[in-house]
């Protein structure tokens, strides 16, 4: 259970010091900065630096007991509760950066993104377009390789009622969509590559380390993607 604690607070931009500090806390509440640092193991003075800037973001309080600071951070329900309103005040710039985006659009758009955090961009952007998607070549290694982030997927596409239009090798087991479309090829798909099909958005996932993801952004592109889509969707079974 610990595992996934850090793995979500990773995610929300925790550095791994600032997670043992928060957890550290959470579990002992009203501490000195010295009582932290020897309970992490993390030295007093980058310590006190870490607290300083963790009240800066408001996920730390403290205070005085006989003249000595005593450190407190955001409860569960109060941590969701500030990450909710950071989501807010981003929702209400959308406009305005899209509006930004929109001047710069360029008719073909191509972007690389590496790294295992690079492929976890590109599909929340993907989760959250809430657009139906087609794609072939899903593997369950694929999904091991994500983790927590892939059965998170699963759940919020669910829950938006995305359809997927998967093409996949016949003996492949990988979790599905409830609101899925599957066709199985007999011949198994040898290359770590999937191709994602959504929107204007063609996305290719090359699944070898140091994984990569392309994102290209092009009406042209896309239709002849799909085009090719279709036709493996005819052969397959």
């Amino acid at each position: 259970m610990l595992d996934k604690i850090i793995v979500v607070l990773k995610e929300l931009g925790f550095e791994q010091r600032e997670i043992k500090i928060y957890l550290t806390i959470i579990k002992l509440q009203n501490q000195t900065a010295l009582q932290i640092s020897k309970q992490t193991e993390i030295d007093r003075t980058t310590t006190y630096d870490l607290l300083e800037k963790m009240t800066q973001k408001g996920i730390v309080a403290f205070k005085l007991i006989n003249n000595a600071k005593h450190f407190t951070v955001l409860k569960p329900d109060q941590l969701l509760v500030y990450f909710k309103e950071k989501y807010t005040s981003l929702e209400n710039i959308i406009p305005k950066l899209n509006a930004i985006t929109e001047l710069s659009d360029e008719p073909i758009n191509c972007e690389l993104f590496q790294g295992l955090n690079g492929l976890k961009t590109v599909l929340r952007d993907l989760i959250s377009s809430k657009k139906n998607y087609y794609v072939i070549g899903i593997k369950k290694k694929y999904e091991d390789i994500l983790k927590y982030f892939n059965d998170q997927g699963v759940i919020r596409l669910d829950e938006f009622n995305v359809k997927e239009t998967a093409i996949v090798s016949k003996k492949e087991k990988f979790k599905k969509l409830a609101n899925g479309s599957y066709k199985y090829l007999d011949a198994p798909l040898s290359a770590d590559l999937t191709t994602l099909i959504y929107d204007n958005t063609v996305i290719f996932f090359i699944w070898k380390n140091p994984y990569a993801a392309i994102r290209i952004k092009n009406k042209e592109f896309v239709k002849g993607q799909k085009e090719y889509f279709d036709l493996i969707w005819k052969i397959a079974k």
